[in-house]
């Protein structure tokens, strides 16, 4: 035993056994380590949104499963460390050959590797298809907000009035209205605006999923200023020539529908609107007039725009008109007053000729015309007075030249 002990060619032998033990016990717990990683378990996503394939101008998804789980599988340690992302693979069912009704339908998958095992759980799913029907509705339009204060906004015209709705046919009474919303909030002017359509149920709520034809329409709404309908007065300027007379004049309106701002308009309200200008020094025979209406400061339009106006021109003829009263105005309270004649004496009233129109002159009464002598802050003393010629129908009747332009008026002090 020393022997062997103590020999070169032992120890070499005992240290190859040895050797060889220590490579069996490596190798052997390297293939147990390995063994779990052959064996993987499978990797979940979760919530994966599922797709279905139909006829869309035909049918509707009413029910359907949203999403499903994906179980993917593979030898690869890559995939067991790397998601895949959502955008690179789809799961579908693909329902387009299948009609109306409720369908089990198999789950199908696209986009993973082929070296990766898929699993869909569910891998069958339940989908209900609606046949679409289209009914024909007009659009509404919702007006949003209030235009600026003393503003109004008018009808609204839509282009085109009518839309197309396709929805499922279980959903056909639900759709009540199709409605174009338009927000009139602090409008000064009239709106035109092109506005999507929606669909909505009867209580005002969005029929979603819900298709309508055309997508867009074009709405216009008046905005109108605050107005006021007046009577037009129109100004004739300077005297008829010699030998004529005006015996009509006639307007195709008698009242304009005036805009502008609230202040603008209220202070219109009782008053006339001043009418274009006719120089009637040049007429010598009936006129057909068309005007425009002039733009006073701030109004904004006038309508109508334009003003026909018809001119009746006739020969002139002379009446004599007797005892009209003279009026005294503007008489202080503590004073009087008399008007005196050539001689001296009190007179009340004058005689004149009038110039016009032989059928406007015909109609003239006494009560259609005043005289009157304007003493206004005058104090006591005699006074050579204009007289004031005044007729209801001054356009159309003129004093001769031979009335008496002043009269004489004698002030005085009342004796209290």
């Amino acid at each position: 035993m020393d022997k062997w002990l103590n020999s070169h060619w032992f120890a070499r032998a005992v240290a190859l056994l040895l050797a060889v033990m220590m490579w069996m016990v490596v190798n052997l717990e390297t293939e147990q380590t390995t063994l779990p990683e052959a064996a993987s378990q499978p990797v979940l996503i979760d919530s994966v949104n599922l797709h279905v394939k139909y006829d869309t101008d035909r049918f509707q998804v009413v029910k359907q499963q949203r999403t499903v789980k994906v179980a993917l599988e593979s030898n690869n340690p890559f995939y067991k460390h790397n998601l895949f992302p959502a955008d690179s693979y789809e799961v579908y069912v693909d329902a387009t050959n299948l009609g109306k009704g409720t369908h089990r339908v198999p789950v199908q998958y696209k986009g993973f590797p082929d070296e990766v095992k898929v699993g869909i759980i569910p891998n069958i799913v339940e989908i209900t298809l609606e046949e679409k029907k289209t009914v024909e509705r007009e659009v509404a339009v919702e007006m949003l907000g209030q235009v600026a204060p003393g503003y109004t906004a008018g009808e609204p015209i839509v282009k085109p009035f009518r839309a197309l709705v396709r929805v499922p046919e279980s959903q056909v009474d639900k759709v009540a209205a199709v409605k174009a919303s338009v927000d009139l909030e602090g409008a000064t002017s009239a709106i035109k605006t092109t506005v999507p359509l929606k669909v909505v149920d009867k209580s005002g709520n969005v029929i979603q999923g819900a298709d309508v034809v055309p997508l867009t329409v074009e709405v216009n709404i008046p905005v109108t200023s605050p107005f006021v309908k007046v009577p037009i007065k129109l100004n004739l300027t300077n005297e008829m020539p010699n030998g004529y007379s005006l015996a009509s004049v006639d307007m195709n309106v008698d009242e304009v529908t005036v805009f502008g701002p609230k202040e603008v308009i209220d202070a219109l309200k009782a008053t006339t609107y001043p009418g274009p200008e006719i120089d009637l020094s040049n007429i010598t025979s009936d006129r057909l007039l068309e005007l425009k209406i002039p733009i006073m400061d701030n109004i904004v339009k006038v309508e109508p725009e334009y003003l026909k106006v018809s001119l009746k021109v006739v020969p002139s003829t002379v009446k004599r008109l007797e005892k009209i009263p003279i009026r005294i105005s503007g008489l202080s309270e503590d004073m009087q007053a008399k008007v005196l004649s050539t001689d001296g004496q009190e007179m009340s009233t004058i005689d004149f000729d009038v110039i016009g129109a032989e059928q406007v002159l015909g109609n003239l009464r006494q009560e259609d015309l005043q005289v009157v002598a304007d003493v206004s802050n005058m104090p006591a003393g005699v006074y050579e007075v204009a007289l004031n010629y005044i007729f209801n129908q001054s356009d159309y009747i003129m004093t001769s030249a031979s009335a008496p332009k002043k009269v004489t008026i004698e002030i005085t002090n009342k004796q209290r």
